[in-house]
């Protein structure tokens, strides 16, 4: 069963050149937050981001429940999330 989760790493080092498409479908957010969708467990996907990341590099990941309320992300971002996210259209 795949679930959402969001990803963020400091600004100073991105997501930007770092590519999580094996992972699972991904939208970038901005350049240091993305969403993923993936089969992996969030321990997994954490310990997989972590290894393609600098070193020392600071890293959350977090499961989403329910679309996020949301401004100011790249476009379609939305609508990205209500399509992926388990609990899609809930207020």
């Amino acid at each position: 069963m795949a679930h959402t989760f969001t990803v963020v790493v400091e600004p100073d080092v991105g997501l930007e050149e770092i590519d999580l498409d094996d992972l699972g479908a991904e939208h970038r957010l901005s350049s240091s937050h993305a969403l993923v969708e993936t089969e992996l467990s969030r321990s997994a996907l954490y310990h997989d981001i972590k290894w393609r990341l600098p070193d020392g590099t600071s890293l959350f990941v977090g499961r989403l429940a329910a679309t996020p309320k949301m401004t100011g992300q790249r476009p379609g971002s939305v609508r990205w999330s209500r399509a992926h996210v388990d609990g899609a259209g809930q207020a």
